[in-house]
């Protein structure tokens, strides 16, 4: 008799691990296809819309792949790095953890606020099919997971238990209706999410087989950054891939001759004292108030 735990049976511990009680506070380059990406992002003047989606299987356990990022402003922009602590089965020194370590370090009250900056968000990723362009195939999701119980995984979860069902399953599974709305901040939210009655996955033979062998994973569409990229980020940088050093460097470091030169390609088309005056230089996402962690601005990685 097998003892391989269901879906269902996965994605219900998963989420009940997730929810306890804490007692403790490859350099290649992608190219990137915003076909790859599930967003709730709505157009600016609208106030709310709807979006309907499949979560599509996995070979075993729960579809929901847990994922630890960092969220910093790079260039203007705000970017999701993954933390090389958690992002392999063997952890990997992180130049974001090491900076928080630093500054809990010293004791001080304003260095144990600036560390909760440099801390890694937890996520999850799930592929979907997004029912309005299916023709685009298999999609990655990302959201946050909400530590006050009101994110977008909690509304999942209140379905899957109550119906006690796989709604991953091909033949019995079932679409989710995400109703997303702007908060008051005038961001898009997703507020709601219902279920549909079962049903297959696709009466399209060739896009059922073409979905259910997609074999690729978070890291197939999200960048992992090296330890030196990171580094740079940390201390207030923008890298970019420096040719003739055969490394990245900081951009501010170059000079406006090179930096325009062939020699220079960008990336970002996606001591303990040392440490703090170095950081202190770097702009991290603020703290989300606790109820509003699902951060609706989240970036594509490009």
């Amino acid at each position: 008799m097998s003892t391989q735990k269901s879906a269902l049976e996965a994605m219900l511990e998963q989420y009940e691990t997730n929810n306890k009680p804490k007692y403790e506070k490859n350099q290649e380059k992608k190219v990137y296809d915003l076909k790859n990406y599930f967003n709730t992002y709505i157009k600016d003047g609208v106030p709310s819309a709807t979006k309907t989606i499949r979560i599509l299987p996995t070979a075993s356990g729960s579809p929901f792949v847990e994922f630890h990022g960092h969220k910093v402003l790079v260039d203007g922009e705000y970017k999701t790095f993954a933390c090389l602590k958690h992002a392999k089965d063997e952890p990997e020194p992180c130049p974001f953890c090491e900076a928080r370590e630093a500054l809990l370090a010293t004791g001080k009250d304003t260095d144990k606020e600036l560390a909760k900056k440099y801390g890694s968000r937890m996520m999850y990723i799930v592929k979907v099919i997004d029912r309005d362009n299916e023709k685009e195939g298999v999609k990655f999701w990302r959201f946050n997971h909400d530590s006050s119980k009101k994110g977008i995984m909690d509304k999942i979860h209140s379905i899957i238990s109550a119906i006690k069902k796989d709604i991953t399953d091909p033949e019995t599974g079932r679409d989710l209706v995400l109703t997303i709305q702007r908060d008051q901040n005038n961001r898009p939210t997703v507020t709601g999410i219902a279920q549909l009655d079962p049903s297959v996955l696709t009466e399209n033979e060739d896009y059922k087989t073409e979905w259910l062998a997609d074999d690729r994973t978070w890291e197939s569409v999200y960048s992992l950054k090296g330890y030196d990229y990171l580094e740079i980020i940390v201390k207030g940088g923008v890298p970019v891939w420096d040719k003739e050093a055969k490394g990245f460097v900081d951009k501010a470091s170059l000079s406006s001759e090179k930096t325009t030169s062939e020699s220079l390609d960008s990336e970002l088309t996606l001591g303990v004292e040392n440490v703090k005056s170095s950081i202190q230089t770097a702009k991290v996402l603020e703290e989300q108030p606790s109820g509003n962690t699902e951060d609706t601005e989240d970036d594509l990685p490009f």
